[in-house]
């Protein structure tokens, strides 16, 4: 069984769900826009070995809406949650979003850090760029003119009749009706400026954070995703231990359905870890 809760960082909540239990800690980071829901379906297999916890981050989900967003905030509430929550090292999965954060963290907090997965997360040395303003504004559009779950449902089904996945739809639209539109905001307006709080990449140097990894690590990555070869190569070349996959025919947003092949490779790397 799976329950909902909140954790407090200062005035701040967050919510975050976990399975019962005392295995060993698996927390699920997740990409920007969703939620914890968004590795629901992987979470059964999952939580036979391991003790899951998985965070919204700010703005995301039920967690709260706040005045500041940025990259360094969702590691602080992460570290946060890491030590005032989980309390002993654990296995970090993060997608995307989640898996820049779980990056920093175990290179700067090895201490908290067993095991680390990165779901097609970009490792890719940050630059000024205002690309985000045109598809991101469009969803500050959606979100505060459409409102409801069902409204933006059919929003984006009326956007793309042809591609549109009804059951992606549904998860989609409610983690966009539950979405702070101003973090968006905040990605766009501090798009050229990597060194603003607000920035969403500020503090992120991927290939100097992964010289100070020494846990485990596999990659995870998309065929028609954001995690290029010359990224993963580089990658292997420094850390010390790592494995990688390519899901074949997945897209960036691999986990709304899930393959065989991915749960066999984290079944596989989780009890390669595993003491």
């Amino acid at each position: 069984m799976i329950t909902e809760r909140w954790h407090r960082i200062s005035v701040k909540r967050i919510n975050y769900a976990s399975t019962e239990g005392n295995a060993p800690p698996l927390v699920l980071l997740h990409g920007t826009a969703n939620r914890w829901q968004a590795f629901q379906l992987l979470i059964p297999e999952l939580s036979s070995r391991w003790k899951i916890y998985a965070p919204d981050f700010r703005g995301h989900g039920s967690s709260m809406h706040t005045d500041e967003y940025g990259f360094g905030y969702y590691v602080d509430d992460t570290v946060h949650f890491l030590r005032s929550v989980v309390r002993e090292p654990a296995v970090l999965f993060g997608h995307s979003l989640g898996g820049r954060v779980a990056t920093k963290i175990a290179a700067e907090h090895p201490d908290l850090v067993r095991g680390l997965i990165l779901g097609d997360s970009s490792l890719k040395e940050p630059v000024a760029s205002d690309r985000m303003r045109g598809s991101f504004g469009g969803l500050i559009k959606l979100i505060e003119e459409q409102k409801t779950t069902q409204n933006i449902y059919k929003a984006l089904q009326e956007a793309d009749p042809d591609g549109f996945n009804p059951t992606y739809g549904m998860y989609r639209a409610k983690s966009l009706s539950k979405l702070d539109p101003n973090l968006l905001r905040s990605i766009i307006d501090n798009g050229m400026d990597l060194d603003s709080p607000g920035n969403h990449f500020n503090g992120y140097h991927p290939m100097t954070h992964i010289k100070h990894i020494k846990c485990p690590v596999l990659i995870l990555q998309a065929e028609h995703g954001m995690l290029s070869d010359q990224e993963v190569e580089t990658a292997l070349e420094k850390l010390p231990e790592a494995y990688h996959i390519v899901l074949h025919d997945a897209p960036h947003e691999f986990l709304t359905k899930p393959s065989e092949p991915l749960l066999r490779a984290l079944l596989s790397f989780l009890e390669a870890i595993r003491d």
